[in-house]
């Protein structure tokens, strides 16, 4: 039985989302984004996805999603944010034996997957927090797209949802 259940907030229910986290344990920077974040949600630019743990009856982060055209003007899904709280970054969940963050991520490929039977994208792409996040992405299947960031520290990174890329000449 899977404990982790990831399903999508309602518009109305944002705010009361939002406010059943305490973020004083992350960094400004993530603060800050997260209030944009939030906000965007409310101006239908992206859709929160919530993590339960209904076996310890708590929610455990969210995955902000989008869809974009931004990296090389090739349509995907954007994962804006995934957050987990701090208690579960980088731990396995005792039920699945998965890591949160590889949930988190495998649910992101199979919305992508629904979102690809309605329309064209064959890609998700994000931009990991930090160089340690982006080599667990790099694990997961994620791969480098270098120059497309406005440094080097804003460089997307992509999963290919097809077997074979066919932008790839």
């Amino acid at each position: 039985m899977n404990t982790i259940e990831i399903s999508q907030v309602s518009f109305q229910s944002i705010n009361s989302f939002f406010d059943g986290f305490n973020f004083v344990d992350d960094t400004k920077h993530i603060q800050k984004y997260i209030s944009f974040i939030q906000e965007a949600s409310l101006c239908y630019q992206n859709i929160i996805h919530q993590i339960y743990d209904a076996n310890k009856e708590e929610t455990v982060g969210f995955i902000a999603l989008s869809t974009t055209r931004e990296v090389d003007d090739i349509s995907g899904v954007l994962v804006e944010f995934l957050y987990l709280k701090p208690d579960y970054r980088g731990k396995i969940d005792n039920v699945s034996q998965q890591k949160y963050s590889y949930i988190a991520l495998d649910y992101i490929i199979v919305t992508a997957i629904e979102i690809q039977k309605k329309i064209a994208i064959n890609h998700i792409y994000l931009v990991p927090i930090d160089n340690k996040v982006r080599k667990i992405y790099n694990r997961y299947g994620f791969e480098n797209i270098p120059g497309s960031g406005s440094n080097e520290f804003e460089d997307y990174m992509v999963f290919n949802l097809l077997d074979e890329d066919p932008t790839i000449l």
